[in-house]
């Protein structure tokens, strides 16, 4: 007999926690495709406009919706509404004018951060992975799945994991790198900390962070938990 894959149903009770649906209400809730974020740091494009945007009433409104290619994300319409989004996602709805980003949240993980329509343009990710290839290229992978291969000679070859990309979308062009480096703005991605923005002053087997908006605010968090926002300053809204 053949393994059983797993599930493509999810009930509302195993669904994570800071989904905001109803638990109890119904049996089942729509569990995301296999994509750019895992289902535990994700929500599905579904329930973001149903639930979260509150564009539609019920599970068959929203998937009109979407199927209707009126949702872009990262630049790219996406028709899936189980589609994964996730940190530092870019959500826009041409029809309405409006951009959002997915930014991270201490409460609810994560939290829709209003942006301006030439800011959506615009994305940071974290690279996660450097791989080194026959003949002189380098892939750099990304928070978000994102690959990008560059040239051994390049500026860019510098990127180490833990470095952040400033991106175009939907083209995926690299803007600009940003090392994680102290006296950068990073945002603390995970933990009690997270979606707080502040300057790093050690860096060692701990970030020591110095919060932006609280001076007298300090907090020490892992490597992981974190990504570079820009050099001496945020190049996006979070």
């Amino acid at each position: 007999m053949t393994n059983k894959g797993g599930s493509r149903k999810m009930k509302r009770m195993a669904a994570p926690s800071y989904w905001p649906v109803a638990r109890k209400t119904f049996k089942w809730t729509v569990k995301p495709s296999p994509g750019p974020h895992p289902i535990e740091s994700s929500i599905p494009l579904l329930i973001l406009v149903r639930d979260v945007l509150g564009l539609a009433s019920s599970a068959s409104e929203a998937k009109k919706i979407i199927h209707m290619k009126k949702i872009y994300v990262d630049g790219k319409p996406r028709w899936d509404h189980k589609f994964p989004v996730g940190l530092m996602d870019v959500v826009s709805i041409p029809d309405l004018d409006l951009n959002y980003r997915v930014s991270s949240d201490p409460y609810k993980v994560l939290k829709l951060v209003k942006i301006d329509k030439g800011e959506a343009g615009l994305k940071v990710v974290k690279v996660t992975k450097k791989t080194t290839y026959a003949g002189g290229r380098i892939q750099l992978t990304a928070h978000d799945g994102k690959n990008f291969l560059v040239d051994q000679k390049s500026e860019l070859s510098k990127v180490i994991p833990g470095d952040s990309l400033l991106i175009s979308l939907p083209s995926l062009g690299i803007e600009r790198r940003f090392p994680l480096v102290l006296g950068a703005p990073v945002m603390v991605i995970r933990g009690k900390a997270s979606g707080h923005v502040g300057r790093i002053e050690e860096i060692g087997e701990f970030i020591t962070i110095r919060d932006m908006k609280n001076k007298n605010l300090i907090y020490r968090v892992f490597p992981e938990n974190v990504i570079v926002l820009g050099e001496r300053d945020p190049a996006i809204s979070v």
